[in-house]
């Protein structure tokens, strides 16, 4: 009976760690805001930094405000575009900046690609496209 006892009591331990493993979660976060990153949502950005690693956002305004306030040494901006939602360097699209379409964390520039860029700040009641290197510091602290 002893040895019946150890046996349960060693597939309880068992079953308990395996389930502990399943819902360990390793969920990365905003490297700005700590934001758990949804892997599906459209919003996502990515900085690629001087030393070669990259950080992830969860946002265009995440990713451009540590840009630009010198939170990170970036080269390069990476984005989904807001129609197709591929992925394309901030250069090849343009920012919508006070449209009506929030972000994940409300206000936020939208990134569209060039040839539609005007029509979106049209049908979205926003200012002029602008360009990844007209992006200030100074203007993402107006977002909020």
């Amino acid at each position: 009976m002893a040895l019946l006892a150890r046996v349960r009591l060693l597939g309880w331990l068992l079953l308990g760690a395996v389930w502990l493993l399943a819902c360990r979660s390793e969920t990365e976060r905003c490297a700005l805001c700590g934001m758990k990153l949804d892997p599906t949502s459209a919003w996502r950005a990515d900085l690629s930094l001087s030393d070669g690693s990259v950080r992830h956002f969860d946002s265009p305004r995440c990713a451009l405000t540590a840009w630009r306030t010198g939170r990170f040494d970036a080269l390069s901006l990476r984005v989904l575009d807001y129609y197709d939602h591929t992925w394309k360097d901030g250069h090849q699209v343009l920012f919508v900046v006070g449209s009506d379409v929030p972000g994940p964390m409300g206000p936020d520039l939208v990134p569209v690609e060039r040839a539609r860029a005007q029509k979106f700040a049209s049908d979205h009641l926003a200012g002029h496209p602008i360009e990844l290197d007209t992006v200030t510091a100074a203007m993402m602290a107006d977002l909020h």
